[in-house]
């Protein structure tokens, strides 16, 4: 017995010691292995929050035609180009500076010559963090002046199918320009909307070409990277009418023959302001209320999408 004792003795001994080590070890290195770990969370961690990081600082230039130069505010300030700065500095404390390159009455083919001939405008537009766009209006609005006592007949669909590929090349010129200058920051590019709706509902032609207008536009920029639409068609065309437009009280125009221009005028510049987000001073473009819902839209829409211009990414 005490021999076999005397046998297991250096055997306990080698266990203990043996577990003693195995302990200090694990101590030792997984002490340390613990500390990478935690280093290595840290690190990512920190990469993570660079990467997630948001600007303090951004650039908004803004293109396009009389709603870009801000027609119609009678606070001449700018329109929605004034009110989203506003609104950016309030909402996401950003310094915000802006550019405003907005001229009444220009066609898209015209805002491209701009862009060309403007040294301005292209480094402006090559450090924006932000690009906005209001374009096509003029372009639908040209076609339907020229054509406008046809809008009822069966030509005028053809008419307006050719219209409608010419401005396609000309919306896909203008886009392909101003990412010459600037590969990266989106682009929001406003819909058109309907300023006779609420003059003439009965002209259902009129929105019938509109909403295909905006299609043209939906088509072209779905090829397109970083390019958001902001709808705003329904509201400015149908006014304080949105989805109440029975109400709207029928216009006795039928015949489009007898419509022309001087008649056109007088009808839509009546003293009474039938359309509350129009200025009452030409019932065509945007007022003040009309302006501010522009801003709501184009913010909504920015901020669905902020990760393309709010998000700094460090390297």
């Amino acid at each position: 017995m005490n021999k076999i004792i005397k046998n297991l003795v250096p055997v306990i001994v080698c266990c203990i010691l043996g577990l003693i080590f195995y302990l200090l070890f694990s101590f030792v290195f997984g002490s340390n292995e613990t500390k990478v770990n935690q280093r290595t969370d840290s690190s990512s961690k920190q990469a993570a929050s660079k990467q997630t990081k948001q600007k303090k600082k951004i650039r908004l230039v803004a293109l396009g035609d009389s709603l870009t130069q801000g027609v119609g505010d009678t606070t001449n300030k700018g329109g929605y180009v004034h009110l989203i700065q506003e609104k950016l500095k309030k909402n996401n404390k950003l310094s915000v500076a802006t550019e405003n390159f907005g001229k009444a009455g220009d066609r898209s083919d015209q805002i491209l010559e701009r862009l060309k001939k403007s040294a301005s405008m292209q480094k402006q537009l090559s450090n924006a963090d932000v690009i906005v766009l209001t374009v096509g209006g003029n372009d639908l609005m040209q076609t339907l002046q020229k054509n406008f006592t046809s809008l009822s007949s069966a030509d005028f669909t053809k008419v307006m199918a050719s219209a409608e590929k010419v401005y396609t090349d000309k919306l896909n010129k203008l886009l392909q320009s101003v990412r010459i200058y600037n590969a990266k920051a989106p682009v929001f590019i406003y819909s058109v909307y309907n300023p006779f709706y609420v003059y003439f509902p009965r002209l259902t032609q009129l929105q019938k070409y509109t909403n295909e207008w905006n299609n043209v536009t939906l088509q072209v920029i779905a090829k397109k990277r970083n390019i958001y639409m902001v709808q705003i068609n329904k509201q400015l065309s149908e006014g304080q009418y949105l989805g109440k437009t029975s109400q709207l009280k029928t216009t006795t125009v039928t015949d489009l023959d007898k419509l022309n221009g001087n008649k056109l005028t007088q009808i839509v510049s009546n003293k009474e302001e039938k359309n509350n987000y129009l200025s009452s001073a030409d019932h065509f473009h945007p007022n003040l209320k009309g302006y501010n819902y522009m801003t709501e839209r184009l913010y909504a829409v920015m901020m669905k999408h902020k990760k393309t211009w709010l998000n700094e990414v460090n390297n």
